[in-house]
């Protein structure tokens, strides 16, 4: 997999190899060259990895990153703070779902806000990427302020959670 690191002026995005993944979901964070705050690895995050870790075993190389986790690493004290990734490759139509976590101890700073603006310019510069989908549970107000910072727009929603989309602009020839 590619090793390109995205870069904002208060973070950096590294992607995360297979082995990486493996190192967080068996507690061997030694292993990783990036110190991680610990609180960014919950319950919840473990069983994302342990699901991407299944579904990048079978993929090529060239395709994990839109498999993977980014670490994202608060450039200030180079601590990894939380992640942020694609649930896979783009759909038929074009379009990938985002996820993402952060430790409790970098809310409310725009950190996560400031990541998905990197991920999504990323993303954008794939002409076969349409655009970027993401689902929150309703009673989660951080991650939807998160989608409304990056013009995220609600498409659906249920009884418990609300489908956004963030499209990108593109002609007819798909630039």
């Amino acid at each position: 997999m590619s090793r390109e690191v995205l870069e904002s002026e208060r973070l950096l995005l590294k992607p995360l190899s297979f082995n990486e993944l493996l190192y967080i979901n068996e507690n061997q964070i030694d292993n990783i060259e990036t110190s991680i705050d610990l609180d960014a690895i919950s319950h919840s995050v473990k069983l994302a990895i342990t699901k991407k870790l299944e579904k990048m075993k079978n993929i090529s190389e060239d395709n994990q990153k839109w498999y993977t986790y980014w670490l994202i690493i608060n450039k200030k004290d180079q601590v990894g703070v939380g992640f942020i990734g694609f649930k896979g490759l783009l759909s038929e139509n074009g379009y990938s779902e985002v996820g993402y976590s952060i430790s409790p101890n970098y809310r409310k700073q725009r950190i996560m806000t400031e990541a998905l603006e990197l991920l999504i310019k990323w993303a954008d510069g794939y002409r076969e990427c349409r655009g970027i989908i993401a689902r929150v549970l309703k009673t989660n107000i951080s991650s939807t302020k998160i989608l409304n910072n990056c013009n995220f727009k609600v498409i659906n929603s249920t009884e418990q959670e609300d489908n956004y989309i963030l499209e990108f602009s593109r002609d007819s020839h798909g630039n």
